[in-house]
């Protein structure tokens, strides 16, 4: 059995239509509610991703139980359809808080953060870098790579486009 803690999700960028029924199931299967409410039904869930695409927003969910503070599933199906997130879960127990900030079909980036949702780089990260044997050059790009900010989270904007998941992917 896995530990549950606090996770929220923003749902934001392109996100074709066809998808919607699906992407409103997906997060209603995750029990999640908008500002640490009740759970939502799909048909809220959709109706807050309408909402927020006609008001030039993301919409973001929140779930004080989620297992492991994650929304796996969600996360995976938000990734093969190319759909932008971000999520945050909360430290707890021996569990570091993160960040993962999915932008289209790309692996999510994975932060640690801080409990306030701040991106932290560990020291000892930093610490072997400027030990090593690169050129000072080579060590600010590493550096900056590892610290790297990946774009923002766009509003909602829902398209008439196919957004045709992995040939692998079962819709």
């Amino acid at each position: 059995m896995s530990d549950h803690f606090p996770g929220e999700i923003t749902i934001g960028g392109s996100i074709p239509r066809r998808l919607l029924d699906k992407l409103a199931e997906m997060i209603a299967s995750e029990g999640v509610s908008i500002d640490w409410q009740y759970a939502l039904d799909q048909a809220a869930i959709q109706a807050a991703i309408e909402t927020a695409a006609a008001k030039g927003e993301t919409v973001r969910f929140t779930d004080d139980e989620a297992s492991c503070g994650q929304f796996e599933d969600l996360e995976n199906w938000l990734t093969n359809h190319g759909i932008d997130y971000d999520r945050h879960s909360d430290a707890r127990y021996e569990y570091d808080g993160e960040n993962v900030h999915g932008r289209g079909r790309k692996r999510p980036v994975v932060m640690s953060s801080s409990q306030s949702g701040y991106d932290m780089v560990g020291a000892d990260e930093i610490r072997e870098i400027l030990a090593g044997r690169d050129q000072p050059a080579r060590k600010l790009e590493r550096i900056a790579k590892l610290v790297a900010v990946p774009p923002a989270l766009t509003p909602i904007v829902l398209t008439e486009g196919k957004g045709e998941p992995h040939a692998h992917v079962e819709v």
